[in-house]
């Protein structure tokens, strides 16, 4: 292989092929979402009376009183089981949550089981003055972000459950007082936990709701140079030491700095979570309630986050005054996701500084240690250190519908797809408004606006299946955005209902993988810097010394002329030889290239003229 095949940069089209029809080299594309994507549920309660419930519906589920966990009367809590209530804890917590180490911490609960175990078990703790293993644990993890094992977390998880029992189990009511709360472990976004506030003793009160599916993806955009660091300027020939400090650099640091746009820590989640509820307004008093309903049920896919959003009235205009809803809880979600970098921002701090000694790290940080110098002999050297930023572009996606009822009671809450809307129906409406019902119900998942202003249907209707596949078309909507279904029961002719966004793209319709809602840029500060050397202006020589410098230049310059005519004269010969004969090469090469004879140079002693050696 040539050198300049060694050199030139080949397409990887030319490198590597796949085997197969059509096969091609894998690409880098920058559309792809990071692994990073997280999803959780928007519940909107519909207003509809209580008269359209069934006695099973006021039935589903089980109250904290029948279990025990709580006393009560006339609405009223008058005691609380603590026992009982660790129970309860586990199971309305997935067993992948993990609750932050601020959660664990606000209750008094065991933070690092990994120091507290090894002290207990091994009685570490050693004389004054001498350091001992707790402490050179706790220098370790606080250098080393160190993955900990399922039994550290569960110890920690249980520590959390068991002293949030005990604050909560302490709280004595008043007697005036008619009610009072609990908090309950709830969870969060991806593997987070949020504590929410349960009404122990609210009567049934049956909901049915929609339970929408968000989606936060993330893509990677374009780096750019942040704020300046540091500055060093360096003299002609002299060397410097630095040390760079990253955000990442000691725990307490990490718990603030980590975003849920490149990681999966369930800090950021619980953060991000915490915003979303603030931002959004969300329905407090419906939180617990929905909490409650959907632990421990089979029916209601447990263990996932859901937001309570405010209670849709189903008025005149209800589904217009949806879709506007949907809009603003897109723009919240983008403005908790604007708020949750700002936040990680302040929290990622760097610095670059001069030091005279080195150093790997200091108390419970870790340092990058460098040196600089500047081999320039006349100019100045300015170093500039600056922040590398990344962009994120941020998409806001409604990716699905179902339908979901629940009344407050453990266990009563069941979440079911559109097509199986009817079964829903026939166990918690009564007969008579079972029509009405689902065509509001479906009309509210008839249409969206996408952040691009664009009307999306995303509700179709299958009828006359052939075999196991039904005939699937976009549903016919009045003027008003509403269902116009062929028959007043929007079932009848087994009918079925589902969700598929459609949009109209250059005239034809597509389906699309959900509704994009919004759109936002985030930048976040990374742990990385960029480092730029400029060379100083003025000169640092006065005429003499810049005088002898070009003296040396041009002495250097003499001997690489020199050495270049030498190589010329050698490589001329060498053409010359070959030029000749084969017979007359060796004579002509001893002519150009003639062996230079050995001569040895002896001191001549002093002889005096009778042959003796003269001694004067």
């Amino acid at each position: 292989m040539s050198l300049d095949d060694l050199i030139t940069p080949v397409g990887a089209d030319d490198m590597a092929k796949f085997t197969g029809k059509g096969g091609k080299a894998a690409g880098i594309n920058y559309d792809v979402p990071l692994p990073g994507a997280y999803d959780w549920r928007r519940i909107v309660p519909l207003a509809f009376p209580g008269a359209v419930f069934t006695d099973f519906a006021r039935r589903s589920g089980t109250s904290l009183l029948q279990l025990g966990v709580v006393k009560g009367d006339d609405g009223r809590l008058t005691g609380i089981d603590r026992d009982k209530l660790v129970q309860l804890y586990r199971r309305t917590m997935p067993v992948t949550a993990k609750p932050s180490l601020r959660l664990v911490a606000e209750v008094g609960g065991d933070v690092n089981p990994l120091l507290g175990g090894a002290v207990a078990a091994r009685g570490l703790d050693t004389p004054q003055g001498t350091e001992s293993v707790r402490d050179k644990l706790i220098a370790r993890r606080q250098l080393n972000a160190e993955p900990e094992d399922v039994p550290l977390q569960r110890t920690r998880i249980d520590s959390y459950l068991e002293k949030l029992a005990d604050r909560e189990a302490a709280v004595t009511v008043p007697a005036n007082q008619a009610t009072a709360t609990i908090t309950v472990p709830a969870p969060g976004l991806g593997d987070s936990v949020v504590p929410v506030t349960v009404d122990p003793v609210a009567s049934v009160a049956p909901r049915l709701a929609l339970v929408e599916t968000w989606e936060l993806r993330s893509f990677l955009g374009d780096y750019g140079l942040g704020r300046t660091l540091q500055t060093f300027s360096l003299l002609p020939g002299e060397r410097q030491t630095i040390t760079v400090e990253t955000w990442r650099s000691a725990a307490a640091t990490r718990e603030d700095a980590t975003s849920v746009f490149e990681s999966a820590d369930s800090a950021a989640q619980t953060r991000f979570t915490s915003s979303l509820l603030n931002e959004s307004g969300a329905a407090q008093q419906d939180q617990g309630g929905w909490a409650l309903s959907v632990s421990s049920s089979s029916k209601g896919g447990a263990h996932f986050l859901g937001l309570v959003d405010l209670e849709t009235r189903l008025d005149t205009s209800f589904a217009a005054n949806h879709q506007e809803a949907s809009q603003r809880w897109a723009s919240s979600v983008s403005q908790t996701a604007r708020d949750h970098a700002a936040q990680v921002n302040n929290s990622r701090r760097q610095s670059a500084d001069s030091t005279n000694q080195v150093s790997t790290a200091s108390g419970a940080t870790s340092t990058i240690v460098r040196e600089i110098s500047n081999t320039n002999l006349r100019r100045v050297l300015n170093f500039v250190f600056r922040e590398l930023n990344q962009t994120y572009e941020t998409h806001i996606v409604l990716r699905d519908i179902k339908v979901a009822f629940f009344n407050g009671r453990l266990g009563s809450a069941e979440i079911v797809a559109l097509p199986d809307l009817s079964r829903l129906l026939e166990r918690h409406v009564v007969e008579g408004e079972r029509a009405e019902v689902a065509a509001k119900i479906l009309s509210l998942c008839a249409e969206r606006i996408d952040a691009d202003g664009d009307l999306v249907t995303t509700l179709q209707v299958g009828r006359n299946p052939r075999g196991v596949k039904y005939d699937w078309k976009t549903a016919p909507l009045g003027d008003d955005g509403r269902v116009v279904p062929q028959h007043a029961d929007p079932f009848e002719g087994g009918a079925r209902w589902r969700f598929r966004p459609v949009k109209a793209v250059d005239g034809r319709e597509q389906e699309l993988d959900g509704v994009v809602m919004d759109r936002t840029d985030v930048v976040l500060r990374t742990d990385n810097l960029v480092v730029e050397a400029l060379l100083g202006q003025a000169d640092a020589l006065d005429p003499y010394a810049a005088a002898l410098q070009a003296l040396d230049l041009v002495n250097r310059q003499s001997e690489t002329a020199a050495r270049d005519g030498e190589t010329r004269r050698t490589t001329d010969a060498l053409g010359l030889v070959l030029a000749q004969k084969e017979d007359q090469r060796i004579d002509a090469w001893q002519k150009l290239f003639p062996d230079e004879p050995d001569i040895e140079v002896v001191p001549v002693a002093a002889v005096s003229h009778n042959g003796d050696e003269s001694h004067g």
